[in-house]
């Protein structure tokens, strides 16, 4: 688990429609939000952590979402 002062400190890879890339592996992406409460969120600062085996598409990943830890 990501905290929020270590997400905003790396480089966004791409901007998506509501979040922010942080990371991208083979197997592995991450996310931060964009959005918040005000947005219709249950919390700010939401992480997206999809995961997916080596061969399968990104539709076929495992994702788990958390608040980031230091907010």
């Amino acid at each position: 688990m990501y905290t929020l002062a270590e997400l905003e400190a790396m480089p966004t890879l791409t901007v998506g429609q509501a979040d922010d890339l942080k990371i991208e592996t083979e197997t592995r992406r991450v996310w931060l939000s964009r959005l918040g409460v005000a947005d219709g969120m249950p919390y700010a600062n939401q992480v997206t952590e999809e995961y997916r085996d080596p061969g399968q598409h990104w539709g076929q990943s495992r994702v788990r979402t958390y608040r980031a830890r230091g907010v």
